[in-house]
């Protein structure tokens, strides 16, 4: 079996006619959900229908990038791209404006982790194209 060789970054992903509008934002630090027009209710990953209606009357908007650790965990063994940042952690973070989004949290080294703990949203380039989100402590 053939070892993973370390990359100096992740994979980069790929847009969807879906999710084309988030990452286009992204590419300009700027965090887009999905929100559905009647209930005001936020999804996070983008889907072609609203999870509750099934309707496709959902709006982008953008959001703060501030939110609270809902719960995270400490990846030792990675996804693939990943193998020379282990350990990395990945949370949950539940968003100002609503809606749950998994991202890593980074800039963490010296940082005790809890529940309730203020994140902000920050940006690694991966190509030209696409800006990936993460989180750091919102100090």
């Amino acid at each position: 079996m053939a070892e993973e060789k370390p990359n100096s970054l992740p994979p980069v992903p790929s847009a969807t006619p879906v999710s084309k509008p988030m990452w286009e934002a992204a590419n300009k630090d700027k965090l887009m959900l999905q929100f559905d027009a009647e209930t005001n209710r936020s999804q996070f990953w983008p889907r072609p229908v609203n999870l509750q209606t099934g309707k496709a009357n959902y709006e982008w908007r953008e959001v703060s990038g501030k939110g609270n650790i809902y719960a995270w965990t400490k990846v030792h063994v990675p996804a693939f791209g990943f193998a020379d940042r282990v350990p990395y952690i990945l949370g949950a973070v539940d968003l100002k404006e609503g809606g749950r989004i998994v991202a890593p949290l980074v800039n963490i080294d010296n940082v005790v982790l809890e529940p309730g703990m203020a994140v902000k949203v920050c940006w690694e380039r991966r190509s030209d194209d696409i800006n990936v989100y993460q989180f750091e402590p919102d100090t």
